[in-house]
């Protein structure tokens, strides 16, 4: 199921500074629902008023980086816009239904946020091998 996870990511980022710090809490995350967390911190983000610029760099930095571990890993990844936007629209839908819990994580948020739409590749291919 997604949505715990995609609960984790979006917690990670505001609890740990990444999003992509929720490999380090062993949960079985595939390639493809890694996209879809990606899109639901972009989502969660854009709930809390971040630019529509930093929304897409955001994007663009997880495109490239999961573009690159696919080709290097030999995994297909046609997908990653319908994946993306299908967990941007999760990410919206879950920080407005649980507001009460992400709310008070509002600056941790943010600020993991701004982190993960800068991200090098090296972490994100240590979070996806782990």
């Amino acid at each position: 199921m997604i949505l715990p996870k995609i609960s984790a990511a979006i917690l990670s980022m505001a609890t740990y500074g990444s999003a992509y710090a929720v490999a380090d809490r062993q949960l079985c995350i595939s390639f493809e629902q890694w996209v879809v967390m990606a899109g639901a911190t972009n989502g969660a983000a854009c709930v809390f008023g971040v630019e529509l610029d930093d929304a897409n760099l955001h994007r663009m930095t997880a495109r490239h980086n999961f573009t690159r571990y696919a080709e290097e890993h030999g995994l297909l990844l046609d997908e990653f816009d319908p994946l993306f936007e299908r967990g941007v629209i999760e990410g919206e839908t879950l920080t407005r239904r649980r507001a009460s819990i992400i709310v008070p994580r509002h600056d941790g948020l943010i600020k993991g946020f701004h982190h993960d739409k800068l991200i090098d590749y090296a972490r994100i291919r240590n979070a996806l091998g782990h």
